[in-house]
């Protein structure tokens, strides 16, 4: 295992933690936020429910300043692939929330998730 593959199980085993953490937090909220009626108390349970999220975007920042022109290539096309995914899935979201209610919290974990794992796939193609 080279370096370049260890700060990439790093990154992912990161992303998917503060993703992990994120989905717990969103759920904490959603059950905490209708029995307090502050907005000032909703607005500071809200940000902290997203604090996970910066975490995994620091992770990402992170490794994508500690790797080569071949890593950050990878990092692109794998970036590619999630937001061809992802907006495909948006379009299917969009079309169920007409008769069910979609949970837009899990889907920014979806898409955390979806980019670490095409990373790792498509570094294991190229």
């Amino acid at each position: 295992m080279n370096r370049f593959d260890r700060l990439s199980y790093q990154y992912v085993a990161e992303t998917l933690g503060a993703t992990a953490l994120f989905v717990a937090a969103s759920w904490f909220a959603r059950e905490y936020l209708p029995d307090k009626p502050g907005l000032a108390i909703n607005v500071l349970v809200s940000l902290v429910a997203t604090v996970p999220m910066l975490l995994a975007l620091w992770a990402m920042v992170r490794y994508f300043r500690r790797v080569d022109e071949r890593e950050r290539h990878i990092m692109a096309v794998a970036g590619s692939i999630t937001l061809l995914i992802g907006v495909s899935v948006a379009f299917f979201l969009a079309k169920l929330e007409a008769f069910l209610t979609v949970d837009l919290n899990l889907y920014a974990a979806f898409l955390f998730v979806m980019w670490s794992l095409a990373t790792v796939a498509v570094r294991w193609k190229v």
